[in-house]
């Protein structure tokens, strides 16, 4: 059993065990949940981001500092990433960003960090770099040795998590209501494509 499928029933197992001793429990088809589990996932993912942010605003050590910095953006940049190969949902922008141009400015500067700095080496502010040479003042030149330096973004000023923060609150929001829009439709679905009773012979409690 490769470890995907294992992951699934441990979580039919957990889910079991917290829900069982009152309801019966169908798993959703995947043809009929892919959306919700996107967008609840995204949810989980940018609640995350809200917890690096708190956590950021205590001024950790800088190895705790910069992890949280990158895992802040890549998560927040997950949501945005086009996911198409597996044919998963991501945001978009266009559809309740826009509006507000604070908003989108921030959404764009974290965005660029994801493209840029977290997910490809590019050419940004964030990572800058410079390669010189150290020529000796009483020896040959032959000597000299190729060095490197960097600076590259740690972390963020108060101000931005400040920005971060507003705009994930709202990218949550959003994603409530597309939750609960999404999560109607499979229950519509399962109704009409099965009887109430054929959904509790679905269910899972006995399962093994």
């Amino acid at each position: 059993m490769d470890k995907k499928n294992q992951r699934l029933i441990e979580l039919i197992k957990t889910t079991r065990k917290e829900y069982a001793y009152k309801y019966y429990i169908s798993v959703i088809p995947s043809f009929l949940s892919k959306k919700f589990i996107a967008y609840c996932s995204m949810k989980e993912d940018l609640e995350m981001s809200l917890e690096y942010i708190r956590i950021l605003k205590t001024n950790p050590d800088p190895i705790i500092k910069s992890s949280l910095t990158y895992s802040l953006i890549s998560l927040y940049g997950k949501c945005y990433t086009d996911a198409s190969k597996n044919k998963f949902p991501k945001l978009e922008a266009k559809n309740f960003i826009e509006k507000d141009s604070e908003l989108m400015a921030t959404h764009d500067f974290l965005m660029n960090l994801r493209h840029q700095f977290i997910a490809h080496r590019g050419d940004t502010e964030s990572e800058v770099g410079i390669a010189y040479m150290l020529i000796p003042k009483n020896k040959s030149p032959e000597q000299s040795q190729m060095r490197f330096r960097q600076l590259k973004q740690h972390s963020f000023s108060n101000e931005d998590l400040i920005r971060f923060e507003n705009l994930i609150n709202y990218s949550i929001e959003y994603l409530k209501t597309a939750i609960q829009k999404h999560g109607q439709k499979i229950y519509n679905a399962m109704f009409k494509l099965f009887t109430p009773e054929e959904i509790v012979i679905m269910s899972v409690n006995n399962t093994k």
